[in-house]
């Protein structure tokens, strides 16, 4: 499949695609861009058994009756929505293959690329399907996964910050979503302090608000430069800092919460240490918790973002 530029929203007549296909509406109405909707379906033969492709329809005819059905899926999903978000451009393709490299593929060069979420739980992949964790992985571009969110007020974009190069790419996705919508950004590091013994032995403990004072200011010198960078050619919305020395997921989290986030933006992967914070953590974590959608970004590896290097060690 020919990838295309926009919004790209995974289908498949479920309750939590057609969520999905309204969110991927507001984003292209936000970006002004246009949303494709991507219908994956199993191949001639990849479901029978015995002689393969004998006795099954044409591919074309297959493929025909599937984008009827696929077309059928979305006009439904777009009976409730607004006369503004009807007046979005919206395709709808199909193609034979499975979910997540279709759609992978399908959004190669596309602004963001949209799945749904089956509710709260403590599995990832129960939660967000296989097709969502495969994305996370695949995806070249922006995934946001839709979630849930309490009714009320939009407040600032919250994104997790490690001060790596994959937190700075989200950290200027935030300052871009945040302008679309109107709103500040708050960039939330959280870290936990170090064990106070090893085996037996007490080692000197440093107190919650030592780390704290530790971290902060480098946490805000490492925003302070990535924003400075995107002055230069973009308005930046406001930006606050937030640094706690608690778990990175709950911090990010639990400030969303408490700022009513509309989304929470994080890094797919991390560096050294932190790595494992923010894969197995922090974006798993906060697909799973988060008070509202989530997106998880990609490292662009734009040049001049190296990643900081303090001494903090990559084991």
């Amino acid at each position: 499949m020919t990838s295309v530029p926009g919004v790209v929203v995974g289908v498949d007549g479920s309750t939590t695609a057609a969520i999905a296909l309204v969110a991927a509406l507001e984003e292209g109405l936000r970006r002004g861009v246009g949303v494709t909707a991507v219908l994956a379906y199993p191949g001639p033969g990849s479901w029978g058994d015995g002689d393969g492709d004998a006795g099954d329809p044409a591919p074309d005819r297959m493929a025909a009756a599937v984008l009827e059905q696929a077309e059928r899926y979305v006009d439904e999903a777009t009976i409730p929505v607004s006369a503004e978000l009807r007046g979005v451009a919206l395709e709808v393709r199909v193609r034979a293959g499975s979910p997540a490299p279709v759609l992978a593929e399908a959004a190669q060069d596309a602004d963001l690329l949209v799945v749904g979420h089956r509710g709260r739980g403590m599995v990832g992949r129960a939660v967000l399907g296989s097709t969502g964790v495969r994305l996370l992985a695949l995806a070249s571009c922006p995934v946001l996964v839709v979630r849930p969110r309490a009714p009320g007020p939009e407040g600032a974009v919250v994104v997790g910050i490690d001060r790596s190069a994959n937190s700075a790419a989200a950290l200027r996705y935030a300052l871009a979503d945040a302008l679309r919508r109107g709103v500040g950004v708050v960039a939330v590091t959280g870290a936990a302090p170090p064990p106070s013994t090893v085996g037996f032995r007490p080692l000197p403990a440093m107190t919650l608000a030592e780390v704290r004072a530790g971290l902060e200011p480098r946490v805000e010198q490492f925003v302070g430069a990535v924003v400075a960078e995107h002055r230069r050619c973009h308005h930046v919305p406001e930006v606050d800092v937030v640094v706690r020395a608690e778990d990175p997921t709950h911090a990010v989290v639990e400030v969303a919460e408490q700022r009513g986030a509309p989304v929470v933006v994080v890094g797919r992967t991390g560096r050294g240490a932190l790595a494992r914070w923010l894969l197995g953590s922090v974006a798993q974590g906060a697909v799973l918790h988060a008070p509202c959608p989530v997106v998880v970004v990609p490292d662009d590896t734009a040049p001049g973002h190296p990643e900081e290097t303090d001494g903090e060690g990559d084991d």
